[in-house]
């Protein structure tokens, strides 16, 4: 991965982390998509069982309206688990049409032909439970080669970001949460690794007395008292892993 590609991770990492309202996410993600040749993507509530409205479940999608209401696409959630049973929880699964398609089993074909309709031959599915215990998926569908261990990764990280972040903007509408800034929370992540204001300033090229201003207001809109209680709350609310 070139540093221009890093660049541009770095860019997409900030721009969920400065998302101030739920609804900006549709562009951070279609931008997200095409940066890794894919074409489709779907923001939505894991469903509990085939019987879930698909309308109260879709938070986000760029799939066409007549597919979705198929209801195929919360198929998908138990159809492509059979590929690989043992896969860890929470791990992103990559699938392709080959591998999911059974002659045996008519929904899964269904599946795969209504996808090929589509251009779309490969896709991979990340999933996040929120704080508040609600099962989140972001869907990527594309018609490319699968994708490579090093863009699973950065793309792994890029959507549980983004399913977090959503997750709390969605849960916290206009709280403290959503005022943190991108800097704020660098600091925060550094401070959670053990750092220093001053080695953080090292880091980040900033002085410790700017540093520790960065801290003073992420702790004041934490509604903390310390930096120990701030990275603490920050864990546990999913703001930093």
């Amino acid at each position: 991965m070139n540093l221009s590609d890093e660049d541009r991770l770095l860019q997409f990492s900030r721009d969920i982390d400065r998302a101030a309202q739920p609804e900006m996410f549709a562009k951070i993600l279609a931008s997200i998509a095409s940066h890794f040749g894919l074409v489709h993507f779907t923001l939505m509530d894991i469903p509990g069982s085939k019987e879930a409205t698909i309308s109260s479940l879709i938070h986000f999608t760029t799939l066409p309206r007549p597919f979705v209401e198929s209801r195929d696409l919360t198929g998908l959630f138990h159809i492509a688990p059979c590929r690989d049973r043992h896969r860890p929880a929470g791990a992103p699964l990559q699938w392709a049409l080959e591998d999911i398609e059974a002659r045996d089993d008519r929904s899964r074909t269904d599946f795969a032909q209504r996808m090929r309709a589509l251009r779309i031959s490969m896709g991979i599915v990340f999933t996040c439970t929120t704080s508040s215990q609600q099962q989140m998926g972001l869907l990527f569908f594309g018609d490319r080669e699968p994708l490579g261990s090093k863009e699973e990764a950065a793309l792994n990280n890029l959507a549980r970001r983004a399913l977090r972040r959503y997750a709390e903007l969605k849960d916290h509408p206009g709280t403290q949460l959503g005022s943190l800034s991108a800097r704020e929370m660098e600091v925060i992540r550094w401070t959670a690794e053990g750092k220093t204001s001053h080695e953080i300033g090292g880091i980040l090229g900033l002085s410790d007395h700017t540093v520790n201003a960065y801290l003073a207001n992420a702790i004041r809109k934490m509604d903390c008292v310390n930096r120990t209680q701030l990275v603490a709350k920050a864990i546990r609310l999913s703001i930093i892993d």
